[in-house]
């Protein structure tokens, strides 16, 4: 008969799963109002974007949350909170970044997304990236900016260094972390994040660092996520006159 083995803990254990599931039950709650607001926002609030640019340039930042950046248009999710009583505290431009984007063919000439698409399911990033590659410029680039598996994955090696990793207490703990909270519904890492976006049409698709970029304006990354997080650019070609549309 096998035995069981007996492990002696240090109390700790339990208030960890405690803080770690806190935070699920918290983003699951929070995205059911969501798909609530999104229907709400969707079908009563859509608008175009505003003609907003920074010496010349029409930049977006899609998915700012409380981050907004000076001369971008900031756009994001219908609070239908913040709609109905603090007007004054406004995204430039309200979306639902899972439905069709009410913009024109070829208007930005830069999109940064930043630690927004990892709480979107697979197929609605691939419509999203499609999007984004309708609505950009030819030549203009688009910055992405998700966790990164990999980082989590080498979580034994950078807990060592990174004191925001060193927050969970095992390599499982960290994996579901990035996996089940947060309303996290896909999970990226560099080789995925390449497919996805070659099969889309993106050329010139690199890996970047923290606030490197093949353009000065798209340097911009917020110093909160750089910890955890994968940085990947890539283009759409001079001269695509090939648009690719999805029905979402």
């Amino acid at each position: 008969m096998t035995k069981m083995v007996a492990y002696k803990s240090n109390g700790m254990v339990l208030e960890r799963f405690r803080t770690l599931e806190k935070r699920r039950v918290h983003f699951n709650v929070r995205s059911l109002l969501w798909g609530f607001f999104g229907i709400i926002g969707h079908s009563f609030f859509r608008k175009s974007p505003p003609h907003k640019n920074i010496d010349g340039l029409r930049l977006l930042n899609l998915g700012c949350g409380d981050r907004r950046i000076e001369g971008w248009v900031n756009a994001d999710f219908y609070r239908l909170h913040n709609i109905l009583w603090k007007r004054h505290n406004l995204p430039d431009w309200l979306i639902d970044i899972t439905k069709p984007l009410r913009c024109d063919d070829n208007f930005w000439d830069g999109v940064l997304v930043e630690h927004v698409i990892e709480h979107i399911l697979y197929i609605q990033n691939f419509e999203l990236l499609t999007e984004i590659f309708r609505i950009i410029k030819p030549n203009a680039i688009l910055r992405v900016i998700v966790p990164d598996l990999d980082r989590y994955l080498d979580w034994e090696n950078l807990r060592e260094i990174e004191l925001k990793m060193a927050r969970y207490g095992s390599l499982a703990e960290a994996v579901s972390n990035i996996t089940q909270n947060h309303a996290h519904k896909s999970v990226w890492n560099e080789a995925l994040m390449s497919e996805v976006l070659n099969e889309i049409g993106f050329v010139d698709i690199k890996r970047k660092s923290f606030r490197v970029s093949a353009s000065e304006r798209m340097a911009v990354d917020a110093e909160g996520h750089r910890w955890e997080s994968l940085y990947m650019e890539a283009r759409k070609p001079q001269g695509n006159n090939k648009l690719k549309r999805l029905v979402m």
